[in-house]
């Protein structure tokens, strides 16, 4: 490794240019990379020939070989006399990446022609006439991964030691096929969100203002809003519940009290939540995609129980109503998935979203290993603990709970084994539930530490 580090760096390096070193003609005419080497030594480099002393050998006697064809580049220019053709192009390229050389057929690269190196119009600015070469002030451990997608071609990948902005930089700097940079992407983690805006000027304006707080000052005014009576609607729907705290809006058998603070603050947070709702809906670009996406869903249903429990209180000014059915009790709980809201404020909410998602597979082979070891360790404890006096474990049902408490390391012990080999099967229940939750965390903290690190910032440009 030392002596290839020497030799590729300049000032070790022979000042020939490619062609030179591939076509080196002797003063006496003989070419020295082909002609036999029976019984003669040749001078390693035939332009100081005229030299003599100590550490240079003696020239060989003349040798008459037979007359050459000449060679032509695509463009026409005609090589050297004792230019070799065996090969398929006769045109080798030096490139120089800070001081770092590396060297391949033209046609190598021009199988690429959409990128910088591939292009000859494009690469001829950074042509150094006077060494033969092509030089780029760019980053070196970079480039030995573009070098090596020109010659093997397939995916790009980035070497260990090389952030991800400083990455994508010099593949936007030599031009890479854009596909191919988005499939690189795509094995990094990057989540490309289509933008889609509509086409009117003012529904575009208030499309912007509702959903990119990063457009204007304004927008992100109305974002910080949305976040606090995001915050205090959740706030309140916790605090009602406390022993004393409840609402004295609607008390059945009573009228209702519209000064009530709870219904208050409920009322505002809703009334804001309303107009969110129907500004975004009139200023999508796509009502069908407006009501794919989640968030949107969220919204809606977060202010449905409000206007069904308002709407039977109306309906006859008493509170009977708003009580009696258990169904309008369930609905309010869905005042809840308002927390949801805050993943389109939060980055670190959707880190969490986009880990878990990247993260199915290894989610799903942990559920996979989890559940066998639930079966074998239910079943043996069953089967185990039958016919002892005293057992827990009736069923192998029962064992099932047992099992998932045991493996997962939270242990109510309501249920336990009381034999001895039941005790047996419940530690060796413990140790698999143990390896078995280690199977997704490099999984997660991998995909984790990827989103992590684009969201912040560090992997983009």
């Amino acid at each position: 490794m030392a002596v290839v580090s020497l030799l590729n760096q300049a000032p070790y390096r022979r000042t020939y240019s490619s062609r030179e070193r591939l076509n080196v003609d002797t003063i006496d005419g003989s070419d020295p990379w082909l002609s036999p080497h029976s019984g003669t030594e040749r001078h390693p480099y035939p332009h100081s020939s005229h030299h003599s002393g100590a550490g240079y050998f003696h020239r060989s006697p003349r040798r008459n070989f037979p007359p050459r064809r000449r060679c032509v580049t695509q463009e026409g220019e005609l090589l050297p006399l004792l230019h070799t053709c065996q090969l398929s192009t006769c045109e080798r390229i030096t490139i120089n990446v800070a001081g770092k050389y590396f060297e391949t057929w033209r046609k190598t690269l021009e199988d690429h022609p959409d990128t910088l190196l591939g292009d000859p119009e494009r690469r001829v600015q950074y042509y150094d006439k006077h060494k033969d070469e092509y030089f780029f002030d760019r980053h070196r451990p970079t480039f030995d991964a573009i070098f090596e997608y020109y010659l093997y071609g397939g995916g790009l990948k980035r070497p260990p030691q090389v952030p991800d902005d400083v990455f994508l930089s010099e593949l936007d700097f030599f031009e890479i096929e854009r596909h191919v940079v988005e499939d690189y992407r795509r094995g990094e983690g990057y989540i490309s969100d289509a933008v889609i805006l509509p086409e009117r000027g003012f529904k575009r304006r208030v499309w912007m203002l509702m959903e990119y707080p990063e457009t204007s000052l304004i927008a992100y005014i109305i974002a910080i809003i949305s976040v606090i009576v995001t915050v205090a609607s959740i706030a309140l729907f916790c605090v009602e519940t406390l022993p004393g705290m409840e609402s004295k809006h609607c008390v059945q058998g009573s009228e209702p009290n519209w000064l009530d603070p709870f219904f208050i603050t409920e009322t505002v947070c809703t009334t804001w939540f309303s107009l969110e709702v129907l500004v975004r809906l009139l200023a999508c670009p796509s009502k069908i995609a407006y009501f794919k996406d989640f968030k949107n869903l969220v919204d809606i249903t977060a202010v449905v129980p409000y206007y069904v429990t308002l709407f039977n209180v109306l309906s006859t000014m008493t509170c009977d109503s708003a009580k009696s059915s258990a169904s309008l009790a369930f609905l309010r709980v869905f005042r809840l998935v308002r927390i949801f809201k805050l993943t389109k404020h939060s980055a670190g909410l959707q880190v969490l979203i986009l880990t878990f998602k990247a993260s199915v597979e290894g989610l799903c082979l942990f559920l996979v290993a989890l559940t066998v070891c639930i079966l074998v360790f239910s079943s043996a404890v069953y089967f185990a603990e039958m016919g002892i006096p005293g057992s827990q474990i009736h069923s192998i049902p029962d064992g099932f709970w047992w099992a998932i408490i045991t493996m997962t390391t939270v242990g109510y012990g309501e249920v336990v084994p009381v034999g001895p080999l039941g005790k047996l099967i419940g530690m060796m229940c413990a140790v698999s539930g143990v390896l078995t939750l280690s199977i997704p965390v490099p999984i997660i903290t991998e995909n984790f530490n990827k989103f992590y690190s684009h969201k912040t910032g560090r992997g983009r440009i």
